[in-house]
């Protein structure tokens, strides 16, 4: 397909997905993605409150995320040279505001066993054990070896504490690990990241196609069911992609919640501007009415677009 051609395709598409005019999609996917920071509040105390002084002087626009402790919005970047050093210390994490929403939606208790189905490269795992003060059973996973020995080594500089750390494949993890074992469960999964496609790049769609959304969505809906038999009664289970098409982010949950009468689709319990419903429908396929508590995220100058579904399964 020439690049002309699958632009057009992929405008098409999302301009269907986000409910705007394709002549939209260009200035949606051409903004600027600014970063924010989440300070680790697993630093003592003294060291905490240093780290949050040093960076509000050094970029003083920052906005506090009102739905996420320890969070700024870095709308300017302002002061970057400075704060960066910051994170090879531990002692701030940076990436876009969307990704603070998974662990958030998780919202673990102190005490919970909690796994993080594909931890890599870690920012949502280490944001979970901060929120609970590294007071959880946390289990990190991974699939490729590689990237599970860089995830050990930032978890010591970010303080912290797991009590395993695997290279289970995500789709078969209920082979390796115990029946209902957890009480909260992240998937943040492998996908075609549309939510971070900047059209002002020449090569921006280079890997993307409809085959290879079509080709992750039964990966994604193994990886759903999986998680599931791993999920206690009671427990809760996060799934959210980097991505935007329906077949990656709908379907898979809509799959799951056919096969599983015990389960329910819960609202998030926050919100933005950019926070759209799940769908109930897509190009002729009928989703679970329940999907619209799910948030689809419209990229802008403050997220990358993203989709997270809250699924809680019944007690027994």
């Amino acid at each position: 397909m020439s690049s002309q051609r699958k632009t057009r395709t992929f405008e098409k598409r999302m301009s269907e997905v986000l409910g705007i005019r394709p002549d939209e999609v260009e200035s949606v996917f051409r903004g600027a993605r600014p970063t924010s920071i989440r300070v680790n509040r697993l630093l003592d105390d003294e060291r905490y409150r240093e780290t949050v002084e040093f960076v509000r002087d050094k970029a003083p626009g920052l906005i506090p995320v009102d739905w996420c402790e320890h969070a700024f919005l870095w709308p300017d970047n302002d002061g970057f040279d400075d704060i960066l050093p910051l994170a090879h210390e531990g002692r701030v994490y940076l990436q876009n505001a969307a990704s603070l929403i998974p662990p958030v939606a998780l919202d673990a208790q102190p005490g919970d066993a909690v796994l993080d189905i594909a931890s890599a490269p870690g920012g949502k795992a280490f944001h979970i054990a901060a929120r609970v003060g590294n007071d959880c059973e946390l289990w990190l996973n991974d699939s490729a070896p590689p990237r599970a020995r860089k995830l050990a080594e930032l978890a010591e500089l970010y303080g912290v504490r797991y009590a395993e750390l695997t290279t289970h494949n995500a789709q078969y993890i209920d082979k390796s690990v115990p029946a209902e074992r957890f009480d909260r469960i992240l998937l943040d999964v492998q996908c075609s990241g549309e939510g971070r496609v900047n059209l002002r790049k020449s090569d921006a769609l280079r890997y993307w196609s409809e085959e290879r959304i079509e080709k992750y969505k039964f990966l994604q809906a193994k990886m759903c069911d999986a998680a599931y038999k791993l999920l206690k009664p009671g427990g809760t289970l996060v799934y959210s992609t980097c991505t935007l098409s329906p077949e990656e982010d709908e379907f898979p949950v809509n799959k799951v919640l056919q096969r599983h009468s015990d389960l329910a689709v819960e609202p998030l319990g926050f919100s933005e501007e950019e926070f759209l419903p799940g769908l109930n429908s897509w190009r002729g396929a009928k989703f679970d009415k329940r999907l619209k508590h799910a948030v689809r995220v419209m990229p802008s100058d403050v997220f990358e677009g993203f989709f997270v579904a809250k699924v809680t399964k019944a007690a027994s």
